[in-house]
């Protein structure tokens, strides 16, 4: 039996981590959700997403453990292989898979949203009524990352100026967005 204490190590390493700690030839292992896969034949080209952003990895038929098969786009995986350098992939790095280990898979085949496209392509509604999903495409999260960026600026500035951040309660006499209607 396995005991913890306090925050368990993690296996996986994250992109910062690759392009700071990891050289080329090193055996790494990563986690991520299936962007997309772009089957070439014999190679194929496994993008995961993360939270800091998009990891190509490479399958190659005869090197990997596993048929390409078993991957299915929105599964979370957890993936083994050599770091490689190269240019023209997301981050100047790659890795070339040799085992995958499977953590979820989406219950549905298809997603209600394209997330994989770099345009959604659909209505407001629906982003909001797929919140959870919509948030998964690069595009949309770039939206939220630059929002986050401007608020931690005015906070920093504010906060070397001496002031103190305060959060008032926010009770109101209407029913809030949601429909509660707790307060009469």
């Amino acid at each position: 039996m396995e005991y913890y204490t306090g925050v368990a190590q993690k296996k996986t390493m994250e992109i910062s981590e690759l392009l700071r700690e990891a050289k080329a030839g090193d055996t790494v292992r990563v986690n991520g959700a299936v962007h997309t896969i772009r089957d070439m034949g014999t190679v194929a080209f496994v993008i995961l997403r993360k939270r800091e952003g998009l990891l190509q990895a490479v399958y190659e038929e005869g090197t990997a453990q596993f048929p390409l098969k078993d991957l299915k786009e929105a599964a979370t995986i957890e993936a083994e292989g050599v770091l490689e350098k190269n240019e023209k992939a997301p981050q100047g790095i790659e890795i070339r898979i040799r085992s995958v280990r499977t953590l979820s898979e989406p219950a549905d085949e298809r997603m209600p949203l394209a997330i994989s496209k770099w345009k959604l392509g659909t209505s407001l509604e629906a982003k909001l009524n797929y919140r959870s999903i919509s948030l998964r495409n690069v595009r949309e999260r770039a939206k939220f990352r630059i929002q986050e960026g401007l608020t931690r600026a005015f906070r920093d500035f504010l906060y070397g100026q001496g002031f103190t951040e305060i959060h008032t309660p926010k009770i109101g006499a209407k029913g809030a967005e949601g429909g509660a209607n707790i307060f009469k």
